[in-house]
């Protein structure tokens, strides 16, 4: 079997887009989950640094290494305003417990029972 390098993926982005993330990934990502942020730095290091308002959506998902750079970029493409931008990192898999689980984490679920 090929090698199949997983990534975790973060994706922090003005609060109230996380639905549209999720509608524009969902086809390269799997196991999409929002999570609702609030920054503790003072409003004038939010100013300075550009980020705006404190109150994030932060996007959990999972997805392959090849399909990584594809998701930054949908993200970015969404996000032109200066004002309103987000952040996107990940975090590679190393282990997970069994190929049935890695099947799962790739979305591979439609020939299980």
């Amino acid at each position: 079997m090929k090698d199949i390098l997983l990534e975790f993926m973060i994706i922090i982005s003005p609060r109230n887009t996380a639905d549209k993330i999720i509608e524009n990934i969902k086809d390269v990502a799997t196991f999409p989950s929002v999570l609702h942020g609030r920054g503790t730095a003072p409003n004038d290091i939010y100013s300075a640094l550009g980020i705006g308002e404190p109150e994030k959506d932060v996007v959990i998902c999972f997805a392959k290494m090849e399909d990584v750079e594809d998701i930054y970029q949908r993200v970015d493409a969404m996000f032109t305003n200066k004002s309103n931008k987000a952040i996107a990192m990940t975090i590679p898999v190393s282990a997970v417990g069994g190929n049935l689980t890695l099947q799962v984490l790739l979305g591979n679920t439609k020939d299980m029972v």
